[in-house]
């Protein structure tokens, strides 16, 4: 049998005097009723003070008992954010009592869903329950499924969704008239995926009128999350313009190269890796007049296009690559050695309840750079499975100077290894960061020499 809180037996019981006395007010007394019946009337009275003032008083135990509560979960939150973000701003008593009071960081404003299909029904099934399942409100995250090709059995999966999906339909690029040259005729289908991505973003941006939009595919798992991240994030691209997306997804995010147990940390990264994102219609409207016929995905990582702006990713992605992905235009080897052993991220993390002030690029880099430089150094390559299995800090280094040395410590980490415009993944400032047995490695270039990173560095992913 359930058991009765106080609490409860206190409500019960003011209730039940509060009828009394009604009924006595209501109901006075006649001539034949004793005083001793008044007396017992006070004193129910007084009882009802009594029990109102205990009452008054497990409530205000209760809430400085939830303040305690609230109070060591804010701290908890700091010291997690300072173990590898401790910047100077987080460190002041200003910060803290921002971060305990701060107002909720959701977005006011609709964030539409982009997402793109072709011709996988069984994918955009999947993909749209679970974008149904975890959205918190089909007001403030409209869905919208923009396909090109015409494939009726995808058409039919989307209608039996009814009013819950807009549904918008494009020419399909295997009937449209669209510029390749002739030495890219073996890429068509990249040229098609950027002809669908500039008619899909143009609906959004130029038809619809949106403000920003989340961009995903068919094939895309989501996180429990994953509207809470980009809610909780869309303010930043706002205000610091040294930022042009929020990406969902970790490069270097399988099992074994990441901190399961810090699900809210978030990054500063140079590379934009996709596969979930976000953008705002100040981005499209300066590079939609100017958008690729073909490979809009690495165009939009060269410099000439970025322009030293980052994108914000977590340590946990909230995307994952579903079986489907295999099918996907060039995912075959690739999807089974890398884009099926990215995590997605199973703790919910309340972003919009915390400050994320500390991605600003004016709170992050100057300490971001002491927390990597001060971090002690790995003497060498080759030592370095033995050190970081026996550390003598959580917290190490590792240099490179070279192409040929980053790829070397790449490979024995096991971490992405190819370069876009000269970025590797997930770098930022040039250092990449992973953690292994327990340890965060961050894998930095010489910053005496470091001039930047250096376009001509190339290789391949395998």
């Amino acid at each position: 049998m359930p058991r009765i809180r106080s609490e409860h037996l206190f409500i019960i019981l003011t209730l039940f005097y509060i009828a009394t006395l009604i009924r006595l007010l209501f109901y006075p007394l006649n001539s034949t009723q004793s005083h001793s019946n008044l007396r017992q009337f006070n004193y129910k009275i007084k009882d009802l003070e009594r029990l109102l003032q205990e009452g008054k008083n497990k409530i205000a135990l209760l809430q400085k008992k939830l303040d305690e509560i609230e109070e060591k979960k804010n701290a908890s939150m700091i010291n997690t954010i300072q173990r590898y973000h401790p910047y100077h701003i987080l460190q002041s008593q200003k910060f803290k009592q921002s971060f305990k009071h701060h107002s909720n960081s959701q977005w006011p404003y609709q964030i539409p869903v982009l997402v793109f299909v072709c011709n996988r029904p069984k994918a955009i099934y999947n993909h749209l329950k679970k974008l149904l399942r975890y959205r918190p409100s089909a007001e403030k995250f409209p869905i919208i499924v923009s396909q090109d090709c015409d494939d009726s059995s995808v058409k039919e999966v989307i209608d039996k969704f009814g009013t819950e999906i807009i549904y918008v339909k494009h020419l399909s690029s295997w009937n449209a008239h669209f510029t390749i040259i002739p030495e890219h005729k073996r890429y068509i289908t990249y040229y098609r995926i950027a002809r669908h991505y500039k008619l899909g973003l143009s609906y959004v941006f130029d038809k619809l009128n949106y403000s920003s939009v989340i961009i995903t595919e068919d094939d895309l798992d989501i996180a429990s999350d994953f509207f809470e991240y980009f809610s909780a994030t869309r303010s930043l691209l706002d205000t610091d313009k040294t930022l042009y997306c929020i990406s969902a997804w970790n490069d270097n995010g399988k099992d074994y190269l990441i901190d399961k147990k810090q699900p809210e940390l978030l990054y500063r990264s140079d590379f934009f890796s996709g596969l979930g994102w976000m953008m705002t219609r100040e981005l499209w409207n300066e590079l939609g007049p100017i958008w690729p016929n073909g490979f809009w995905d690495d165009w939009i990582r060269n410099n000439t296009i970025r322009k030293n702006r980052a994108c914000i990713r977590p340590e946990i992605s909230r995307t994952g690559m579903t079986i489907e992905g295999k099918k996907g235009a060039s995912r075959g080897l690739f999807f089974t050695q890398h884009l099926a052993k990215i995590l997605l991220n199973e703790i919910f993390v309340n972003f919009t309840k915390l400050n994320l002030r500390y991605l600003l690029k004016e709170n992050y880099d100057h300490t971001f750079l002491q927390r990597v430089y001060s971090a002690p150094l790995i003497s060498s390559v080759e030592m370095l499975p033995k050190e970081v299995i026996t550390p003598a800090s959580n917290v190490v280094r590792i240099q490179y100077t070279t192409l040929e040395n980053y790829l070397r410590i790449a490979d024995q980490l096991k971490i992405m290894r190819d370069f876009k415009d000269g970025v590797p993944r997930t770098a930022y400032l040039g250092v990449i960061t992973c953690f292994i047995n327990g340890v965060r490695i961050y894998i930095a270039p010489d910053w005496n020499i470091w001039s930047g990173y250096n376009s001509n560095w190339e290789a391949s992913s395998e």
